[in-house]
């Protein structure tokens, strides 16, 4: 795995696109031990169940004591995301928030969950909304306690789509593309003041998944809470990131704070000082 998936942290939601089976393999069950080693519980969705448990036995890993104690789940998408016989976005988004408080209330110090996302190609029933589902799951990952690995096939994924989904997590990587905190957008809840923190670069590769977290954010409030967005760990924004952050504004009362000059530029040229309820601002305060 050294070099595509050994950076994440709890929070992080990456869409992983792989090209090659056995790359794939270790990958995921390198992300796994590691969320066993670290007392997380532990989530496999996919097609090779028996060949992720022998990999993770081949490692030393007892995995009967940790399928029975519950803090390793290796199942298939038919007994996950497809557990109704369709896939239901709305109920696994609900699904993933009702495992992440079980795993709290049972004492883990995280949820680590690896999808790999091959049934989507089956033609299953709701699979057209896979692209909204990977959108509005961010809402799981804001207060860092979920990491979620998307793992597409690019060979039998159409590149439009895969583009389309990439384009829905903060995060990505591939196989000449190993996930890069520094590059990836890092987006954190906070509760004094309310609102989020943001690192990395949020740009058009992820601007979906930035536009989902502040909506989430605004509306997990009400109309009247003010938002405030943390930017001072933001290394690079773009006109797209600027015009999600401006869009949102204008829906409640936002403090974007921490600004660099080029955010602060870009945001008053797409209109800012018009946005009532908005403030920016170039250093952090409270």
């Amino acid at each position: 795995m050294a070099g595509l998936l050994d950076r994440l942290e709890l929070g992080d939601h990456v869409c992983w696109t792989v090209d090659d089976d056995e790359t794939h393999r270790r990958a995921i069950v390198c992300v796994l031990h590691g969320g066993l080693l670290a007392h997380h519980k532990v989530v496999y969705s996919g097609d090779e169940p028996r060949g992720v448990l022998a990999a993770l036995a081949a490692r030393g890993v007892a995995t009967r004591p940790l399928l029975e104690s519950g803090q390793l789940s290796v199942v298939t998408p038919e007994s996950s995301y497809l557990a109704g016989g369709a896939f239901d976005p709305e109920g696994t988004i609900a699904h993933w928030h009702v495992e992440k408080a079980r795993a709290r209330a049972e004492g883990y110090r995280g949820l680590r969950v690896v999808g790999d996302m091959n049934w989507a190609q089956r033609g299953v029933p709701g699979a057209d909304q896979l692209e909204w589902y990977e959108t509005r799951v961010n809402s799981v990952f804001s207060d860092g306690y979920v990491m979620g690995v998307c793992a597409y096939d690019r060979r039998t994924v159409d590149p439009l789509f895969l583009r389309r989904l990439a384009l829905a997590h903060p995060g990505a990587a591939g196989p000449l593309l190993p996930f890069d905190p520094d590059t990836s957008l890092r987006c954190r809840r906070t509760e004094e003041p309310y609102g989020l923190w943001l690192s990395g670069e949020t740009d058009m590769s992820n601007r979906n998944a930035l536009a989902a977290m502040v909506d989430e954010a605004l509306l997990a409030r009400g109309p009247h809470a003010v938002v405030t967005v943390d930017a001072t760990a933001l290394r690079f924004a773009d006109s797209a990131a600027a015009r999600v952050l401006l869009a949102a504004a204008r829906r409640g009362r936002m403090h974007i704070v921490g600004c660099s000059p080029v955010l602060i530029r870009l945001l008053h040229f797409h209109g800012a000082a018009a946005v009532p309820g908005l403030t920016v601002t170039a250093g952090y305060s409270t």
